[in-house]
């Protein structure tokens, strides 16, 4: 602990008043600072570094200088315990650091209220199942303890332990990774350890069908043969391969947004980062799709009365095993199926790009397997010439 000089500095030559100051070095480096705390020099105890009984504020000016003195041997405390180097900067971060929170976990709670009304619940719900696996590692984790040694320990938690997949491992990371940054620019954490730790992007793994898999459950639905909660599943699972849509925008959508040709929607996902309307043309087998879905009705909701997604994900597994695709089939491999036989017909990247709503184009090459396939493809036209 270093040895604190507390005294009494006078304004003025020809004042009486002064303000208590607070004199130490860390790593010999001056750090000199005012507590606020003023009194007369007639009430100022030199010898004992404190204010004397005739100020009548002088339980309170005290205790106030005894807090500031408790503060700063925390932080030569806590340094010490971590075994970490204490700079003059470095003390200076941590002493006027704020304290409200004594675990990283309870800043996120905060911070949470404050970003609610940004996320989405979807997002909301992936966020509390990555904060609970981190408290199951290390419920009383603070602001301090983590380091990129902690990152590396708790990626290799993940990994091993809880075996999640390389993919899932990284998405945990990241979302860490924006609640790091929060704090860190909150002032709770002296240094970001993810400018130390990198994030890699791995490749995205997806399922789709192909045309002729997607002709087989038109098939079927054309038959219909299929008990009507398994027909309404399957008509609305075929609204997003033929349409793009999310699970949730679809389910939201009303019949004033279309018109002949088209139709238009937000994104819900984007609806706080990208609120610009979406144009999606209708093909097709889109009409015919939505004539059967909504008949004469003119105006409302498209999608009445739909089971719950994890019910409908349930019923179309069983529809793929009728049809006889032997892929697990989701909702999300809708809008994956719809992407995937576009950018095969098409090899529009930029256009498939606007049609997802996707604000950046990097999301949309996880698509770009087809172009190599195209690639392949094309270079057999080669063939035809002898060497």
């Amino acid at each position: 602990m270093a040895a604190i000089n507390v005294y009494l500095r006078i304004t003025g030559k020809a004042s009486d008043t002064g303000n208590v100051w607070v004199l130490f070095y860390v790593n010999r480096q001056k750090v000199n600072f005012s507590s606020g705390v003023s009194c007369e020099k007639k009430h100022w105890n030199d010898r004992k570094c404190c204010v004397s009984s005739g100020d009548k504020d002088f339980r309170d000016k005290n205790l106030i200088i005894e807090q500031i003195l408790a503060r700063i041997n925390d932080v030569f405390v806590k340094y010490r315990l971590r075994n970490k180097t204490l700079t003059r900067d470095a003390f200076l971060r941590a002493y006027h650091r704020p304290d409200d929170f004594q675990t990283f976990f309870e800043f996120i709670t905060d911070y949470q209220k404050k970003i609610s009304s940004r996320l989405e619940m979807s997002t909301f719900m992936v966020h509390k199942s990555v904060i609970k696996k981190m408290q199951e590692f290390n419920p009383d984790l603070h602001f301090d303890d983590i380091t990129v040694g902690w990152l590396d320990d708790y990626y290799s938690f993940l990994r091993k332990d809880l075996k999640n997949n390389e993919n899932t491992a990284y998405k945990n990371m990241s979302t860490i990774r924006k609640y790091v940054r929060a704090a860190f620019k909150a002032g709770y954490m002296d240094e970001n350890p993810f400018e130390q730790w990198s994030i890699r992007r791995t490749k995205p793994s997806y399922c789709y069908l192909t045309e002729d898999e997607l002709q087989k459950l038109l098939n079927l639905y054309n038959k219909g043969e299929l008990e009507p909660h398994y027909h309404k599943t399957l008509e609305f699972f075929l609204f997003l391969c033929f349409s793009s849509l999310h699970v949730g925008d679809a389910k939201t959508l009303k019949l004033e947004q279309f018109n002949i040709d088209s139709f238009t929607y937000f994104r819900r996902k984007l609806r706080n980062k990208k609120p610009e309307p979406i144009l999606i043309p209708i093909s097709d087998p889109l009409h015919k799709v939505i004539h059967n879905i909504v008949g004469t009705r003119r105006q409302g909701a498209i999608f009445e009365h739909l089971p719950a997604d994890q019910t409908m994900n349930r019923y179309l597994r069983k529809i793929a095993e009728i049809a006889e695709i032997n892929k697990p089939i989701s909702h999300k491999v809708g809008r994956h199926t719809f992407a995937t036989i576009y950018l095969r017909r098409t090899k529009d990247l930029a256009s498939l790009k606007d049609i997802l709503g996707h604000s950046e184009l990097r999301e949309t090459l996880i698509y770009a397997h087809v172009l190599d396939e195209s690639k392949q493809e094309g270079i057999k036209v080669f063939n035809d010439f002898a060497v």
